[in-house]
C-alpha cells in the first residue's frame, strides 16, 4: 500500500498573507524581528535580561522609498539547535508560551527581496556561526549556508538584514519619514518597555537614536502599578495608567490612548481624546495619558500575524467604557474635575435658553454625558435625547394605567399614587416647555428695547436698516412671486404681534392698504423702505371667518412731524370703508368680503408727540394713562387704540412677567444680548 503526502507550498502560503493596509502593519515584519530579538535575549539572561541584553536596530528609508533597508542584532541565545530547528519549520510552536505563532519569518518573505542573516550560537561547550540567504521559493528557502568554528570566547549574537520593499503593499505603506518609524516603534512595543524587563534597545533612524526603554522613562511622569479588574465576560484584564509627556503622543494621530496589547505586542491603540475631552493637561498643560491594557482574553483573540483582534471593534469600546473608565477617571480625577466644571457651565447655558431639556438638576444632567463632551450641541443633543426617553417611559406608566382602570373591579385606589405621579411629571414637561417659550419672548423684549434706543438715536436716512430691524421682529415681511411673475407681500408665518395683544398671538395677514406691487418693489429697493414699512395698516384676522379683524399700524419711533394727510384716524377710517366696500383682494388673490357685523380692532404704535398727540388728544385715555382710545358711534364696529412705543414694551414685561415668574427662569440666554 502507497502513502502519498500532501505537499506544501510556502509560496502560496505567503502571497495569501494579509497585506498591509496602513505603516503599523508596514512595519510588522521588522516588529517581528525586533519582538525574537527581546525573546532570545530574555531566553538568555532571564531576571538580568535589563542589565545585559543588548538589541542594536538600523533602518535606512526614505521619501522616495529607494534602497530600503533594516538590521536587527541582539547578543541573545542565536540559532542553537531549538531555535535552528524551530527557524526551519513553518507555524512552530516553539515560542507558543511567549505569543508566538511561527509566521514572523513568513512575514519576512513576503515583505522583503533580500534577507541575510548571520549568527554565532553554543553547540555543547564549543561556538559555532551560521550565515545564509533568506529566500521565498518552493524548495531551498535557505541557500548559501554555511556553518563553522569560532573560538569558544565569542559571544552568541543573531544579526539579520532586510533590503529590497516588494511591491504588494509594504513598499507603499512602509514610511518614508524616520520620525514614523519611532512612532509606531514606541507604541507597539510600550508595554516591553515600561515592563521592567526588557533589553537595552538602541534604535537609529537616519541621523537620529533612541535609547529603550531609557527614553520611555524620561517622558512618563507618573504611573500606577499594575490594576487587575476581573470581568464575567473578558475574563480578568490589567490595567497601567502613565501620565506622560505631550512628546509621547507627537507623532500620533491625538493625545491620549489606549493600547490593546497581545503577547507584549500593541494591537490596536485607541485614541480616546473624544470621551476624555482634554487636548493637554497638568500645570503647564503639557501631559497626556496613556493606558496598557493585557489579559488572556487578548492574547487568545488576536491573529497570527499579531495586527488586529479577531472579535469586533464595539467590543474595544465596551472595554473602554466597562473596564477602563472608572480608573481613568480616578487616575486623572483633577483634570477631569476641571474639565467637568467647563461642562457644568455649558450645560447651565443650555437649559437657560431650552429649559425643555432640563429634567432635573445640573449634576443629575451631567451623569447623562460623556464625560469629557464640551460640544454645546452635542450635549444638548444628550440630554434631548434623555428627555425623550423619559417621555416615553412616562408615556408607556399612563397607558398602562389607564389601560388597567378600564377594565372591571379595577381598584382606583390603588394608582391613586401612579396617577398622582404620572400627573405631576405632565405638570414639569408642561412647566419646562413653557419657560422655553417664554425665553424666547424674553429675548425678543430685550432686543426690540435696545433696537427703539439706536432707531431714535439716529435719524439718518441710513437708519432705516434698523427700522427694517425692528419691524421684522415684530411682523416681518416677505416677498412672494407669483405664478404670473408678479410679486406680493406677505408677513412671515411667525410673528411677535403678542408684544401688541395676546389676541394677536396667533392672527395671520391677509391684506394690506397700499397694492401688493408697490410694496414688493418698495421692499427690494434700498431707497427708503422705512416709509412704507412702518406707516401702512396690517389687517389681520385669527380665523377665515370675517366676524373679527384686527388692522395694526406702526410709526417710525422719535417721529415728530406728519403731513395733513396721515392723521392715523382717518388713514385706519379710509381702509376700513375700502374693506367694506368689497374691492380689495387678500394676499392668496381673493376678493375680501366682510359683512356689517365685523369687529375691528385697530392698533397703532408710535410715540405719541407732535401732530399725532394733537389729533388724538380728545381720544378716551386708557386706565394706565398712557395710551389712547378711540371708539367710533357709526361706521364701523370697534375701536382704534394708540399705544407708544415704551408703553408697548413696559406692558409687554408686565403681562409676562408672570410667565418668568412660574417658569422660575431669569431670563438669561445663549441669543440675549447681555447673555453668557
Amino acid at each position: 500500500m502507497v502513502s502519498t503526502s500532501l505537499r506544501p507550498n510556502l509560496v502560496k502560503r505567503v502571497q495569501r498573507l494579509p497585506k498591509p493596509t496602513n505603516v503599523a502593519g508596514a512595519l510588522q515584519p521588522l516588529f517581528e524581528a525586533i519582538s525574537n530579538s527581546i525573546h532570545s535575549t530574555q531566553a538568555k539572561f532571564g531576571d538580568s535580561a535589563p542589565r545585559r541584553g543588548k538589541i542594536v536596530v538600523t533602518v535606512s528609508t526614505n521619501r522616495k522609498k529607494e534602497d530600503v533597508w533594516a538590521t536587527v542584532e541582539d547578543n541573545g541565545e542565536g540559532l542553537n539547535k531549538s531555535n535552528w530547528e524551530a527557524f526551519t519549520t513553518t507555524d512552530t510552536d516553539n515560542k507558543i508560551q511567549t505569543g508566538g505563532k511561527g509566521v514572523g519569518r513568513l512575514l519576512w518573505l513576503d515583505c522583503f527581496e533580500e534577507i541575510e542573516i548571520v549568527s554565532v550560537f553554543r553547540s555543547g561547550l564549543a561556538r559555532k556561526k551560521r550565515s545564509f540567504r533568506f529566500v521565498l521559493a518552493l524548495e531551498d528557502q535557505i541557500r548559501g549556508e554555511k556553518t563553522s568554528s569560532v573560538s569558544p570566547k565569542t559571544d552568541t549574537y543573531f544579526w539579520v538584514k532586510f533590503g529590497g520593499l516588494k511591491d504588494n503593499g509594504y513598499l507603499s505603506k512602509f514610511p518614508g519619514r524616520e520620525s514614523f518609524v519611532f512612532q509606531h516603534l514606541t507604541s507597539h512595543f510600550l508595554p516591553t518597555f515600561i515592563g521592567g524587563r526588557c533589553p537595552a534597545i538602541a534604535v537609529h533612524v537616519g541621523d537620529e537614536t533612541r535609547n529603550y526603554p531609557e527614553d520611555i522613562d524620561k517622558i512618563v511622569s507618573r504611573k500606577s502599578p499594575e490594576i487587575p479588574v476581573k470581568t464575567a465576560e473578558y475574563g480578568t484584564l490589567t490595567l497601567t495608567l502613565m501620565e506622560c509627556e505631550k512628546v509621547a503622543s507627537a507623532d500620533m494621530k491625538g493625545s491620549h490612548f489606549i493600547h490593546f496589547i497581545a503577547h507584549d505586542r500593541t494591537v490596536k491603540s485607541q485614541c480616546i481624546d473624544g470621551k476624555l475631552g482634554l487636548k493637554y493637561f497638568g500645570e503647564k498643560q503639557d501631559r497626556v495619558f496613556h493606558a496598557l491594557i493585557t489579559g488572556e482574553y487578548l492574547n487568545e483573540n488576536v491573529n497570527q500575524e499579531r495586527t488586529a483582534f479577531l472579535f469586533e471593534d464595539v467590543v474595544i469600546e465596551r472595554i473602554i467604557n466597562d473596564v477602563c473608565t472608572e480608573y481613568i477617571n480616578k487616575f486623572l480625577a483633577e483634570p477631569l474635575a476641571e474639565l467637568s466644571g467647563k461642562q457644568k457651565e455649558i450645560i447651565e447655558d443650555i437649559t437657560e435658553s431650552y429649559p425643555s431639556v432640563a429634567f432635573g438638576d445640573t449634576e443629575e444632567l451631567q451623569a447623562k454625558l460623556p464625560s469629557g463632551e464640551l460640544n454645546d450641541d452635542a450635549i444638548y443633543g444628550h440630554l434631548s435625547r434623555e428627555r425623550f426617553r423619559r417621555d416615553q417611559r412616562q408615556a408607556e406608566k399612563i397607558r398602562s394605567v389607564l389601560t388597567r382602570l378600564k377594565q372591571t373591579g379595577a381598584d382606583i385606589r390603588a394608582f391613586s399614587d401612579v396617577l398622582k405621579e404620572a400627573g405631576k411629571a405632565i405638570e414639569d414637561a408642561e412647566k419646562r416647555s413653557l419657560a422655553e417659550y417664554v425665553v424666547r419672548r424674553k429675548v425678543v423684549l430685550d432686543f426690540i428695547e435696545i433696537l427703539l434706543e439706536k432707531v431714535r438715536d439716529d435719524t439718518r436716512d441710513s437708519s432705516y436698516q434698523r427700522e427694517d430691524i425692528l419691524h421684522s421682529f415684530i411682523c416681518p415681511l416677505r416677498i412672494n412671486t407669483l405664478a404670473n411673475g408678479s410679486t406680493k407681500v406677505e408677513a412671515a408665518s411667525s410673528h411677535d404681534l403678542w408684544i401688541l395683544d395676546e389676541r394677536l398671538t396667533f392672527a395671520r395677514y391677509f391684506s394690506s392698504d397700499v397694492e401688493f406691487s408697490i410694496l414688493s418693489a418698495a421692499v427690494q429697493s434700498e431707497e427708503r423702505p422705512d416709509v412704507l414699512i412702518f406707516d401702512y395698516v396690517h389687517g389681520l384676522r385669527q380665523t377665515e371667518e370675517p366676524s373679527k379683524v384686527l388692522l395694526v399700524e406702526f410709526k417710525r419711533p422719535g417721529r415728530t412731524s406728519y403731513g395733513d394727510d396721515e392723521n392715523p384716524q382717518l388713514q385706519v377710517e379710509r381702509y376700513i370703508r375700502r374693506l367694506q366696500s368689497g374691492i380689495l383682494v387678500d394676499v392668496k388673490g381673493r376678493p375680501i368680503k366682510l359683512d356689517s357685523s365685523t369687529v375691528f380692532y385697530c392698533f397703532i404704535v408710535a410715540d405719541i408727540m407732535g401732530k399725532l398727540n394733537e389729533w388724538t388728544y380728545s381720544w378716551q385715555r386708557t386706565a394706565d394713562n398712557r395710551g389712547r382710545i378711540y371708539r367710533p358711534n357709526s361706521g364701523f364696529l370697534g375701536s382704534i387704540e394708540l399705544v407708544g412705543w415704551d408703553a408697548l414694551i413696559e406692558d409687554a414685561r408686565a403681562r409676562n412677567q408672570a410667565f418668568f415668574d412660574y417658569a422660575g427662569i431669569s431670563g438669561r440666554s445663549l441669543f440675549s444680548p447681555t447673555g453668557p
